[in-house]
């Protein structure tokens, strides 16, 4: 008989951040595969489990995929934990359960979660969001995904690090609004838990000052999206080329919501930029 994979949510930041029912399965299996082991470890002796603790990161996941089937076919229970909060969103645990024979069973351990901690204190109205995680690094690629988004006319929550922060925000600038409203939460359950809602332009200034540290989640408001039809897209081209978007950017990104022949869109993109 197989054994059991557990996807276990740990704290993301206050190690008593965790459920009864995670402390007693991380108790109760065989072997756990973490995306940190030395971090995991620290998890375990703070509440006094000894257990043996694989390392599953981005690095390895797919070498260790095979080795954690072969756990799970020899009846073994395995637990699936990452750094801080749940596997899988935005962290390893997609690959190993998307290459998972059917005859596994997968168990979650719900529990802390940056996103939801983020949305529970966001005064921006979430009823509906898109949640994007990291963006891209390249600035112009991250540039183009925000521009995509921001037509769906909804807040979007996603993560970034202090080495990107102020960049992306100068891009919401750009994309949205200097006045656009960004929720930014640092640190979460953690000692230096900040908290700032404020507009983009006054939170880079905010950043030049004081440099950013730690871990990020953001919640972007919605951008008013406007009531002419996207059928009229000269007036969205023009906007592209005046927050510096390349030729090839601009129509791949008109052609995501045309049935328009790329053509034909890329010679009104050279015809506008020849007139501006």
């Amino acid at each position: 008989m197989n054994g059991d994979l557990y996807i276990v949510s740990t704290p993301i930041g206050n190690l008593e951040d965790i459920t009864l029912r995670a402390l007693n399965v991380l108790k109760d299996v065989d072997i756990i595969f973490a995306e940190s082991v030395e971090r995991t470890k620290k998890l375990l002796s703070h509440y006094q489990i000894n257990k043996k603790v694989l390392s599953y990161n981005k690095d390895n996941e797919q070498r260790k995929v095979k080795k954690i089937y072969q756990h799970l076919e020899n009846s073994q229970n395995i637990a699936l934990v990452t750094d801080a909060g749940t596997p899988s969103i935005s962290d390893p645990g997609f690959y190993l359960l998307s290459h998972l024979k059917s005859d596994i069973r997968v168990i979650p351990i719900p529990g802390a979660s940056s996103l939801s901690c983020a949305m529970s204190l966001s005064k921006i109205p979430i009823n509906s969001f898109i949640f994007m995680g990291f963006l891209p690094k390249k600035t112009s690629e991250r540039k183009k995904k925000l521009f995509e988004i921001s037509l769906a006319g909804l807040p979007i929550c996603l993560f970034e690090s202090k080495h990107r922060l102020i960049g992306l925000l100068k891009d919401v600038t750009e994309v949205f609004n200097h006045d656009t409203t960004v929720g930014v939460f640092r640190e979460l359950t953690k000692v230096h838990e900040t908290i700032i809602h404020d507009t983009a332009s006054n939170l880079i200034d905010y950043y030049k000052t004081n440099p950013p540290k730690g871990e990020f989640v953001l919640i972007i408001s919605p951008k008013e999206v406007s009531d002419k039809p996207i059928e009229d897209y000269i007036s969205i081209i023009r906007d592209l080329i005046s927050k510096k978007f390349t030729n090839k950017d601009i129509v791949e990104i008109i052609n995501l919501f045309l049935n328009k022949p790329k053509k034909e869109i890329y010679k009104n993109v050279l015809s506008i930029r020849h007139d501006i």
